[in-house]
């Protein structure tokens, strides 16, 4: 009868649906990393008997967006939802910054610190190689971080402030330097699990390995956030941009410039109307991949990478043409 019971309730668990009905306890109840997301967020755990929507309108997130990271965290897909906006910005830049220093004071100290017990017991080529793998991961983890603390996330919000960004900065430049930092994990865990005797401490190896499985965890779910959510909202607002130029429309003059090829002047026409990549992709027929690549070629070409000073460049320099409507 117990038997039947426990499976019946892990089963209930792993098909649960999440919705802003659900009250928060429940959510956890079935997964306690789910704690960790209310931390990153900002939340208190004591959340009663509390919904999702209940909690989330006394701490001013978007139930959606919040429903969003659960499913990540459940390790579900992440669910279609409404679009965002720029209160939705500050809420996944919080959640970073937070996830940040998490990963910076209790992740990775101990990590290190499973890292330099392993030294002490084993002096050996192999047990140093690991440390080596080891220190220069957090050396790249630390400085990802830094460079997101310092120079994308304050592009980010002023974005979503309406004010005024750094007119030399792109999230193209962010796309092009961020990458899934997760997938360096798997040579340290390999060099665990297939070569590196430890001296018969198995109990050692077993805390290294998970610890190394919860921050991959941790590290996709900071990646899909960036990747699925973040960026694409903000290359919304830098096209929006656009609206600097009001009451008028843009259209691309139909001759060729000495500088852009064809492809390249359609790919410049689609940004201006305020098309993401993906959009323009769709459009054109062609991945998304392309299109980055495209706009890269052309922001190398005239040394201007945001799309406002684009506009500025292609009207100075006859490409295109404002009308009215």
């Amino acid at each position: 009868m117990f038997k039947a019971l426990y499976f019946c309730s892990v089963k209930s668990l792993i098909v649960m649906r999440l919705e802003r009905h659900n009250k928060i306890a429940t959510i956890v109840s079935s997964d306690f990393k789910q704690v960790l997301l209310l931390e990153h967020l900002g939340i208190s755990l004591v959340v009663g008997e509390k919904t999702v929507q209940e909690v989330c309108d006394e701490n001013h997130i978007n139930p959606d967006l919040y429903l969003c990271f659960a499913s990540l965290f459940h390790n579900q897909p992440l669910p279609q939802v409404p679009h965002f906006n720029e209160n939705d910005v500050q809420t996944m830049v919080r959640y970073l910054q937070n996830s940040h220093r998490y990963y910076q004071t209790e992740r990775i100290p101990k990590l290190q610190n499973y890292i330099q017990i392993l030294s002490q017991q084993n002096q050996s080529q192999g047990s140093k190689l690991l440390e080596n793998f080891v220190q220069n991961y957090i050396n790249e983890i630390t400085e990802h971080f830094e460079y997101e603390n310092n120079v994308v996330f304050p592009y980010m919000l002023s974005l979503a402030s309406h004010q005024a960004p750094d007119s030399t900065y792109s999230v193209i430049d962010y796309k092009e330097q961020h990458h899934n930092i997760d997938e360096a994990l798997a040579d340290i865990k390999g060099l665990l699990v297939k070569y590196l005797p430890i001296n018969e401490d198995e109990k050692l190896r077993r805390k290294l390995l998970n610890c190394l499985f919860d921050l991959e965890h941790d590290l996709i779910i900071h990646s899909q956030i960036e990747d699925h959510l973040l960026i694409p909202l903000v290359e919304k607002f830098e096209a929006n941009e656009l609206n600097a130029l009001p009451n008028n429309n843009v259209q691309i003059e139909d001759k060729k410039n000495a500088n852009l090829s064809e492809r390249e002047i359609a790919v410049l026409r689609l940004l201006l109307e305020g098309f993401s990549n993906k959009e323009v992709a769709d459009k054109l027929h062609i991945s998304t991949h392309t299109v980055i690549s495209h706009r890269k070629n052309i922001t190398q070409k005239i040394g201007i990478k945001s799309l406002a000073g684009l506009t500025i460049y292609a009207l100075q320099n006859n490409l295109i043409q404002l009308t009215q409507p």
